[in-house]
């Protein structure tokens, strides 16, 4: 299996940096993010090729590891590949 370069020593320096400038997560506004989003999404990332390894190519996000306490989604999971964030599903019942 190929690596995308989201593994190793490099991946967790660059993601350590990004979580110790700031934790709030970039596509939710709340606090707590434990992971990080590629901006902009790592199939443009590679088809440039840059290295997904960048800081700066990196922003806080809530992932699998950091479901958001506030609005408990997975955000970079629900983001996906797409540019923005979709909206929240509306689970509210009117009875």
């Amino acid at each position: 299996m190929a690596s995308d370069g989201r593994t190793g020593r490099p991946w967790r320096r660059a993601r350590a940096q990004v979580l110790a400038a700031s934790t709030v997560c970039v596509l939710c506004g709340h606090e707590g993010a434990g992971d990080v989003d590629h901006d902009p999404p790592l199939t443009v990332i590679k088809a440039l090729g840059l290295d997904p390894c960048d800081p700066t190519l990196l922003r806080p996000a809530h992932g699998s590891r950091s479901r958001c306490p506030v609005c408990g989604r997975c955000c970079n999971q629900v983001k996906g590949n797409r540019t923005t964030m979709p909206p929240p599903l509306n689970t509210s019942r009117r009875w």
